[in-house]
């Protein structure tokens, strides 16, 4: 097992309990898009990599977090 750093775990806490209060006060809502916190999905993926979060609850007190991620080409390759 993997034990995630102090400063990532505290803000692990933090988010899970943001969206905890989120949902809590959208009783309706299955979904939230919010942006990335920084270490959200230590170690997988760098603070860099993902910008925003989409966060399903599929029932009370069960939510699924999915990162939507930055798409990092050469200069030469990006679209015109």
């Amino acid at each position: 097992m993997v034990t995630a750093p102090p400063d990532v775990a505290a803000s692990l806490d933090r988010i899970t309990a943001q969206d905890r209060a989120w949902f809590e006060l959208n009783p309706h809502a299955e979904y939230r898009t919010r942006p990335a916190a920084p270490g959200e999905f230590w170690p997988t993926f760098d603070s860099a990599s993902v910008k925003y979060v989409i966060v399903h609850q599929v029932r009370p007190g069960f939510r699924l977090r999915c990162p939507v991620l930055r798409l990092h080409l050469p200069e030469t390759e990006r679209l015109q």
